[in-house]
């Protein structure tokens, strides 16, 4: 789960400009957002758009004056919210018939999930095929966003939500610091751990971590168990198989090493106290060779690049096997929904179709996250390095299984809390697979709990 601070980035000069940039430039890309359809009506549309990031508000008004500006019956009341906020008072509004017209959320937790088991959601399955949704986004992606949404409903094969962005892990290094200590990419995990031991010897940090907030421990584990048993391992997990175990050898490798690379120091010294927005500005002072990293961190990593001129690149996480290509945990992120009682279900829905094409891909990618939509680095031109490598990686690594997303109550708190206890060295790499198990096996009931899981 990602938690976004917001005094970091509220003190960053040039995020702030790059959000004046993308209001100022919203009706130049009205054109290429313009709806088949449009209401004929004046229309007042409610959007309630959820984010921890203050200067994603600025990218979310952005695109609502762009469509406004190419749909002019239509005026967007867009209001931002913090996700514990928007959680709270959607629970209000749809008990109470009076819900926004069009919902952006996480398909976490108490988000998207509950609302579709509470039929609260309008069926979107007819406009998607009407306008290839799954066709402009990446291939497999609003079927498989969807089947975590739907789980144990009626609605199961139906479409209520549409991600306009991903969520996708990968390694971040510096290009320099690898040129200096002439170290090459690793292609496996054997190679990644041989450069750790040469990177420190220099006097370096080999791995940045900032684990106080606990969402990019639970992202080292779930990536190293996907690097070590393959994605197609984990999958039925997702659908809830009563067979599936978290104690195979995968799990407990994977939880030893990560140990183990802590017991020697690998990682940035006191990382529990550090936010993961914080590590990210110490890897930029230039003395940290690598970092995991989520895309959805993306948007700070560009700001920052800009500002150092550090030369930076993505790579897929490494295969545990030789031969094999990296790993690269991804999915949608939060989604577009409307609420089955929206008043204005024919505007929303031009809305959520507008949000779904490539010109507002090309918005996302200038802002600095990743689209969800099937578009080519050629297409986002310009976009920087590590961008084109995330782009890229997404179509030559296998793509990995977010394992925290398995439709049980608090399994991505309870795995945060573990991985944390795991790396300080309090907790042992069989203890976690025993309490994982405990609470996959109970559904949830047999757990730890925290604050929406709505970031990861």
């Amino acid at each position: 789960m990602r938690i976004f601070r917001p005094h970091v980035a509220a003190r960053r000069a040039g995020a702030l400009m790059l959000s004046a940039l993308l209001i100022a430039g919203a009706v130049a890309w009205a054109p290429a957002l313009r709806s088949q359809r449009a209401p004929a009506a004046t229309t007042q549309l409610r959007v309630w758009y959820a984010t921890d990031d203050p200067d994603e508000g600025a990218l979310a008004q952005a695109l609502a004056k762009s469509f406004g500006a190419s749909h002019p019956s239509i005026h967007v009341a867009l209001q931002t919210f913090g996700l514990d906020d928007l959680n709270q008072k959607m629970r209000l509004a749809l008990a109470g018939g009076t819900p926004p017209d069009v919902v952006y959320t996480t398909p976490r937790g108490p988000g998207l999930p509950a609302y579709v088991r509470a039929g609260k959601l309008r069926d979107l399955t007819n406009a998607a095929r009407q306008n290839h949704w799954a066709e402009r986004l990446r291939p497999g992606l609003l079927a498989d966003y969807n089947s975590l949404l739907t789980h144990g409903t009626r609605g199961s094969g139906h479409i209520y939500a549409a991600p306009y962005a991903l969520a996708a892990v990968g390694v971040l290094y510096n290009r320099a610091l690898f040129h200096h200590l002439n170290l090459s990419v690793p292609r496996t995990l054997a190679q990644m751990e041989t450069l750790l031991g040469r990177i420190q010897r220099a006097g370096l940090t080999p791995l940045g971590l900032g684990n106080a907030d606990g969402w990019v421990g639970d992202d080292w584990y779930l990536t190293m168990v996907n690097a070590q048993t393959g994605p197609a391992a984990l999958t039925p997990a997702l659908r809830l198989d009563p067979r599936f175990s978290f104690g195979g050898a995968a799990f407990h490798t994977a939880a030893a090493t990560l140990q183990s690379w802590s017991e020697r120091n690998y990682f940035t010294r006191d990382f529990g106290g550090l936010d993961a927005q914080d590590s990210v500005d110490a890897f930029f002072e230039g003395r940290t060779a690598m970092q995991l990293v989520s895309s959805t961190e993306d948007p700070q990593i560009l700001t920052l690049t800009r500002e150092s001129k550090l030369d930076v690149g993505v790579f897929p996480f490494p295969s545990a096997t030789a031969g094999r290509p990296g790993v690269v945990p991804q999915s949608g992120y939060a989604g577009w929904a409307i609420p089955a009682a929206a008043r204005q279900p024919a505007a929303a829905l031009a809305f959520i179709d507008a949000m779904t094409k490539d010109s507002t891909a090309g918005a996302l990618a200038a802002y600095g996250l990743l689209p969800a939509s099937r578009v080519s680095v050629a297409t986002l031109h310009p976009v920087a390095s590590f961008q084109r490598d995330y782009l890229e990686m997404l179509t030559t690594a296998t793509p990995g299984v977010y394992l925290d997303a398995a439709p049980v109550p608090n399994l991505n708190a309870t795995m945060e809390a573990n991985v944390q206890l795991l790396l300080q060295r309090v907790e042992s790499p069989s203890f976690i697979s025993h309490s994982l198990q405990e609470v996959y096996n109970s559904y949830g009931v047999k757990a730890s709990s925290t604050r929406t899981d709505g970031e990861f």
